[in-house]
């Protein structure tokens, strides 16, 4: 896999529909932990060993027998995560990775089946179309397959998109990131949303954390972004510079058979990084256009790996 340096970049401004709060940025224990409760590391022992394990809990996870989307194996050196990474690419290509060099902990996310197919590559075809419509599909990429390193770890997304013409090297990072996921990973999902703005250096602008309950047929989506927030001292009569955190700027449930009122805008610039020409424009999805992408995921959507 191609994997890439962070670099530090501006941030965009702040949103007027901050909900909750900022939150200061994390540190590594947050990224080791949160939302992975109940879950054992396991030692990486040989390839079929490893092998035994991914299988044996994604169809436990695909048939419901268990909702623990993520696994965990420490120690794996970097010599461990070179067999990995052929292992993944032969075999668990849908599965993605978070790997903390100087902790020699990989994280494994597993995916749900067919569901999480429709709900994180189905919006993703969406807004391939919307971005196609105003005639730039040729200058912006998919980058799901490439890892990006950043503060000693390194991650692949399972959407990612980067205008060419503004980041046309390998080592740049994507603009827009979607993390789709069951809902009961929630909060793993929003710990990866924060790793993105938070280890980007501020080159991934949007991370759209996608979440789903087959059983309950609704859809959450959450829009993040790193927003300016005010310095928390004030020394010598100066107030201390102003930061950014990752916050949460819109959140929309889709629940099946329930009419939603809310739209989805993703930012022209946030995502190409220059202003908009003649015919182009922010992304917007209208509050029908979620429906349709709800009604599409339930219509289509089985319980099982795809």
């Amino acid at each position: 896999m191609d994997t890439v340096p962070t670099e530090n970049v501006g941030s965009p401004p702040a949103s007027p529909h901050l909900s909750p709060e900022p939150t200061a940025p994390h540190d590594m224990h947050y990224y080791l932990t949160e939302g992975l409760g109940g879950v054992e590391p396991r030692q990486f022992r040989n390839r079929q060993s490893f092998m035994r394990a991914i299988e044996s809990q994604a169809d436990k996870l695909c048939s419901g027998k268990t909702s623990q989307q993520y696994a965990v194996f420490a120690p794996v050196t970097q010599d461990h995560l070179v067999v990995i990474d052929r292992i993944r690419e032969n075999r668990f290509k849908g599965h993605h990775f978070l790997y903390f060099d100087r902790e020699e902990t990989l994280i494994v996310k597993l995916m749900a089946g067919q569901a999480q197919a429709f709900a994180g590559q189905g919006f993703g075809g969406r807004l391939d179309t919307e971005i196609a419509e105003m005639g730039l599909f040729e200058d912006i990429g998919r980058t799901e397959s490439t890892t990006y390193k950043g503060n000693g770890s390194q991650k692949e997304a399972d959407c990612s998109w980067k205008p060419y013409n503004t980041r046309p090297l390998i080592s740049d990072w994507p603009t827009l990131i979607i993390e789709c996921g069951i809902s009961q990973s929630r909060g793993r999902l929003v710990a990866d949303a924060h790793w993105w703005l938070e280890n980007s250096g501020g080159q991934v602008k949007i991370v759209l954390v996608i979440s789903f309950s087959q059983s309950k047929k609704e859809i959450r989506l959450q829009q993040w972004e790193l927003v300016t927030i005010p310095g928390p001292h004030v020394i010598q009569g100066q107030p201390w510079p102003p930061g950014t955190a990752p916050a949460i700027v819109r959140e929309i449930d889709l629940v099946a058979g329930v009419s939603n009122e809310e739209s989805l805008t993703l930012n022209f610039e946030s995502v190409f990084l220059r202003p908009p020409a003649k015919g182009e424009g922010d992304f917007t999805f209208s509050p029908e256009d979620l429906e349709r992408y709800s009604t599409h995921v339930w219509k289509h959507a089985r319980y099982g790996r795809h």
